[in-house]
């Protein structure tokens, strides 16, 4: 397998990771108005404004979402690529399941992308207790950062190697969508429980 096929299935990867990302934080919208606004009630706030904010903010957020999934995960997707394209020219056969090997290593360039590229702590008025993010590694910003990574790593590497092997890539694409379409769900319930407290 030359390196341009080996490119364009990681590139296709990334494309298909950032609309898995982007319907994650659409449903997961979706799923808090529906249960604050309609299921339990929102006093604070009429119905027409919660369709309005249902149809406009999951696209607006996907867009976001997905610029975001390019910011720090396409130097992560690159540096897979380049050891994935080398190993299958020196070994071929099964050899790009070593990349989970390089997990570890490129958790830590998802966490500086993250750390760096995306902004942080961002607030247009600022409360009392807030403070300006700081920078740098810690344990919990790796493991959150290899978290992620081996998501998208394993999904990578999953449908490249559904390619290589001549197969149909469809299957992994459904089972990312059911999957990204059930943590939205999930997470658009956690986020309508902790509305809960405000109602």
């Amino acid at each position: 397998m030359n390196k341009t096929t080996v490119g364009i299935s990681y590139l296709q990867s990334l494309l298909w990771t950032a609309l898995f990302f982007a319907v994650a934080i659409g449903v997961s919208i979706v799923v808090e108005l529906a249960i604050v606004d309609f299921i339990h009630g929102n006093p604070h706030r009429p119905q027409s404004n919660a369709i309005f904010m249902m149809i406009t903010f999951p696209p607006v957020m996907g867009v976001i979402a997905a610029i975001g999934v390019f910011l720090v995960f396409t130097l992560p997707q690159v540096l897979q690529a380049l050891f994935v394209g080398f190993l299958d020219r020196k070994f071929e056969g099964r050899a790009h399941f070593t990349i989970l090997l390089a997990l570890p290593f490129t958790a830590v360039l998802t966490w500086y992308c993250d750390d760096y590229l995306t902004p942080s702590n961002v607030q247009l008025i600022p409360g009392p207790d807030w403070q300006p993010y700081q920078h740098g590694i810690s344990m919990a910003r790796y493991l959150k950062a290899m978290g992620f990574q081996a998501i998208v790593t394993l999904f990578g590497l999953l449908y490249f190697d559904a390619g290589h092997r001549g197969r149909s890539r469809k299957p992994v694409v459904i089972i990312a969508l059911f999957v990204a379409l059930t943590v939205g769900g999930i997470w658009g319930y956690v986020l309508a429980r902790h509305q809960f407290q405000f109602l």
